[in-house]
């Protein structure tokens, strides 16, 4: 497995993975913001947002490639207000069902820590939803709960569910 940061344009080269990617997660019952039906142009309209921001400097794409193959991603949104240059999000910690449960989402994690620290980054934060995979990875990994929102939004079907916030101190 090999972590690298994608610009814009090698983002563009790879827009059918990403939007694979993203359509499986939602198809699989990831809580990724978005409900079932789920098209793959709206998985690439999403990805053309985020090639744009990363273009612009918003966000790092950090990907794992397994045999050179696209297999997860995660973006770290750097927050651009002059008081909370400080400070980043994680976004979308996304990993094709093939490449699961290898270790690449903590590998991606620990790649999106050490980008935030070379960016002069030193609190994090993201949601995720209460109880599932990608908590227990963020726990595991010495993320702190800030709080729980109950019914903050709706899964794949349309059910309620609850996001817990989530922050890290880097050093």
């Amino acid at each position: 497995m090999d972590i690298e940061i994608f610009d814009a344009e090698r983002a563009a080269r790879h827009l059918e993975r990403f939007a694979d990617i993203l359509r499986n997660a939602v198809h699989g019952g990831a809580l990724v913001d978005y409900i079932l039906p789920f098209e793959l142009e709206t998985a690439r309209a999403y990805w053309r947002g985020v090639i744009q921001s990363v273009a612009d400097g918003e966000r790092v794409l950090i990907c794992a490639l397994v045999g050179g193959d696209l297999a997860g991603t995660v973006q770290l949104y750097l927050s651009p207000e002059p008081n909370a240059r400080h400070r980043a999000e994680i976004y979308k910690l996304l990993v094709h069902p093939a490449h699961q449960r290898q270790g690449l989402g903590e590998a991606l994690m620990r790649a999106a820590e050490k980008e935030a620290r070379r960016h002069a980054r030193t609190v994090l934060l993201l949601d995720t939803a209460q109880g599932s995979t990608s908590e227990r990875i963020y726990r595991r990994l010495g993320w702190q709960e800030v709080g729980v929102v109950p019914r903050h939004f709706v899964d794949p079907h349309g059910e309620p569910r609850s996001s817990v916030y989530m922050m890290r101190f880097l050093d």
